[in-house]
């Protein structure tokens, strides 16, 4: 895996957006209380009736506990802490042979293929007209800075006491690792000439990285602290193309990997526990499938 190191003269852009990104992440961090006990599902009166039988009350009271028992959140699952930070990442690889990762990366290269006839009519315009604000997206998207943006991300959860945000920058770190793994493994595969002339194109490793971060903090926070990451994602793929340092379809290749190593490290949260709740009825018996929230 190679890791491109910035110029020393760029060290302090690099610093200063490092701080800047950190400071940005503090209201999620304080936002981020546990979450409260799921309202139970309320069993309706006709399907469950007062019964004076000792077994009847029996069960309904052993119901009404399970019931009541608070579901557990995903993402306070585990130890957010550094045991069993690498069999996670193992898993996570694991998590990339799985239709819903069949899925994105079919529609990311898809999407790849369609727009590859425009590569060179894009890069040619160059966005000259505003060019001059996308200097900042080639540091924003190096790993010198997405790393230790996750690292921060995890330390300060951990200070605060939030097992959220400790959870959510454990995640960016993974998501870091596996979606630059991926991507030297496509452009070792793919040796893609870069508009500049340079070698392995594709897919674009800044893209994948910055797109990475956003989903797992969408999956995580919801839109409010996705879109922005986002947007910064598209911004940077701006920035590579008008650097002549890659071409459309290699930062839209780059945002689909990264996309997939996101929702590959935080594929717990999209799953819905559902746990059978057996009742005894007047006249009869029934099984209630409850699905935690």
């Amino acid at each position: 895996m190679m890791v491109r190191m910035r110029p020393t003269s760029q060290l302090p852009v690099t610093l200063f957006l490092l701080t800047v990104l950190t400071a940005s992440a503090g209201p999620c961090l304080a936002q981020a209380p546990e979450p409260e006990a799921a309202a139970p599902a309320a069993v309706s009166p006709t399907a469950v009736p007062p019964s004076d039988t000792p077994l009847a009350q029996a069960t309904d009271a052993g119901v009404t506990a399970q019931e009541s028992r608070p579901a557990a959140d995903p993402r306070l699952a585990g130890s957010p802490g550094f045991k069993g930070f690498f069999k996670d990442v193992g898993r996570d690889y694991a998590q990339w042979f799985t239709l819903d990762t069949a899925r994105t990366l079919t529609l990311g290269t898809a999407t790849a293929l369609f727009v590859r006839p425009f590569d060179e009519k894009i890069t040619e315009a160059r966005f000259d007209e505003i060019a001059g604000g996308l200097t900042v997206g080639d540091e924003y998207g190096n790993l010198t800075l997405q790393v230790p943006l996750a690292v921060a991300w995890w330390g300060i959860g951990a200070a605060k006491g939030s097992r959220r945000a400790s959870a959510a920058g454990r995640d960016l770190l993974r998501a870091q690792i596996s979606a630059t793994s991926w991507t030297y493994a496509i452009k070792y595969a793919v040796r893609r000439t870069r508009p500049n002339g340079d070698p392995r194109a594709f897919p674009s490793g800044h893209s994948s990285a910055t797109f990475a971060t956003a989903t797992v903090l969408h999956t995580h926070y919801g839109w409010k602290a996705g879109l922005p990451f986002y947007a910064l994602g598209v911004y940077t793929a701006a920035s590579r193309i008008h650097d002549r340092k890659h071409w459309l379809s290699d930062t839209v290749m780059g945002a689909a990997v990264g996309i997939t190593a996101g929702r590959a490290v935080t594929f717990r949260l999209r799953q819905h526990p559902v746990r059978v709740v057996p009742a005894i009825t007047r006249g009869g018996a029934m099984v209630q499938f409850v699905v935690d929230p």
